[in-house]
């Protein structure tokens, strides 16, 4: 993916890598709001269910570190066309419910699949199109196209499924965006990098000289994914417990806030310091993390839940999203231009992780006590890390805002280089 197009890439192939990693962040998290429906279903014990959210990220990840580089080995066309296939196919075992809690198993699976493979192909293509005045546009498209479509797609899914009072249509909607996406990739010319590279797996490493700034990042975004991972996995089920009025939508808009909050953050996060960002993101998701405990405080009535929970969806998202932005401006700053794929790897590591490992420990706490009391154990424990954490990104911290001409360009200076790596 570092290696330039063979042609200059234009706006059409920006919009398109784009709207492809939107659409397959989209098609594998919406069906978060409907969780507590698929479990009424099929009987589905708190586990399990955890266990069918957490699958994804244990399928993403390994896709991501084989197929990362296919993209430069087989083209960014094919590649990308076969992630929203296998997204596709995930879908519809949602979409069909045929072979019940197997086949959503399975489901989950292929849609994580189809994420890790199509992850290289959409990114390259962005990096590719990326104007030469700013060349760090297709990174920073890339990543907000995937936080977007993660929040979009719990969000759309639940207004569509309240609205037409069936779960179906949603996932039905979902494989028409994913066929009109895959349309528009068809589309565009053959693309390979002029260097082509042979196929191989991405293993994580990190080069010694930058291990403690790798760190700092993958902790910080280890820590954010972790709020947000619990939200996606749990807080509907949590939400529908306290407010049993609340349905799909208000459980959707709820998810899909924290991350379209997210995205919207790292619009602006190019202001701050990088290690500015990361420890104001961390100070948000503690104060996040602090409201979805007090939501279970007894004596509280449906309305005040619901507004702690919209509280705390937008702190966190807002706290995500700085964190997120930083750990990642941070770790592409510092990485040497022949480990990217290594390092790359070990950092989404980090964060399929934290996405996934805070949903099983909600999982196998319920079966000793409540939903709810796993939930808050360990919403309490993610804080204690947090406020634990918190001060590490802020030891090399020089200032705050960043420069007028590093904030126009999105890029970083010498300066700011050599102060992550000092």
């Amino acid at each position: 993916m570092t290696d330039r197009a063979s042609a200059q890439g234009s706006p059409r192939q920006l919009w398109a890598g784009a709207s492809a990693l939107a659409a397959l962040s989209a098609a594998a998290n919406m069906a978060s709001p409907l969780y507590p429906l698929h479990q009424q279903m099929h009987a589905m014990s708190e586990l399990t269910m955890t266990m069918l959210h957490a699958t994804f990220a244990a399928a993403a990840l390994p896709a991501l570190l084989l197929f990362g580089s296919a993209a430069d080995s087989f083209g960014r066309r094919p590649v990308l066309v076969a992630g929203t296939a296998l997204a596709a196919v995930g879908t519809a075992l949602f979409a069909a419910d045929l072979a019940g809690v197997p086949g959503l198993f399975v489901g989950r699976v292929l849609l994580g699949i189809g994420l890790g493979l199509g992850t290289g192909g959409g990114i390259a293509l962005m990096v590719e199109a990326a104007p030469a005045h700013r060349p760090s546009l297709g990174s920073t498209t890339a990543t907000i196209a995937f936080v977007a479509g993660t929040g979009l797609g719990p969000a759309l899914t639940g207004v569509v499924a309240e609205a037409t009072g069936n779960i179906i249509i949603p996932y039905l909607g979902m494989l028409a965006v994913l066929a009109l996406v895959t349309a528009q990739v068809l589309r565009l010319p053959r693309h390979r990098p002029l260097t082509r590279q042979r196929w191989r797996p991405s293993w994580p490493a990190v080069p010694r000289p930058m291990l403690e700034s790798f760190s700092v990042a993958a902790t910080t975004g280890f820590l954010g994914w972790s709020a947000v991972g619990v939200v996606l996995a749990v807080l509907p089920s949590v939400a529908t417990s306290l407010v049993p009025g609340a349905g799909p939508q208000i459980t959707g808009l709820a998810v899909g806030s924290v991350l379209l909050v997210s995205a919207a953050s790292q619009v602006v996060a190019p202001a701050l310091q990088l290690r500015a960002a990361q420890t104001i993101g961390l100070a948000l998701l503690g104060l996040g993390v602090t409201l979805l405990v007090t939501m279970n405080l007894p004596g509280l009535g449906e309305g005040a839940v619901l507004l702690i929970i919209t509280a705390a969806a937008i702190v966190i998202g807002a706290g995500h999203g700085l964190g997120y932005w930083g750990a990642n401006r941070e770790t592409d700053l510092v990485t040497p231009p022949t480990q990217r794929a290594e390092v790359s790897a070990a950092l989404y590591l980090a964060f399929y992780a934290g996405s996934g490992l805070p949903a099983v420990v909600v999982g196998l706490l319920s079966l000793t006590t409540s939903l709810n009391a796993a939930f808050v154990a360990t919403c309490v424990a993610l804080l204690v890390a947090t406020i634990a954490f918190l001060p590490v990104p802020s030891l090399t911290l020089t200032g705050v805002r960043r420069s007028r001409q590093l904030i126009t360009t999105g890029d970083t200076g010498p300066a700011e280089a050599h102060e992550m790596t000092s």
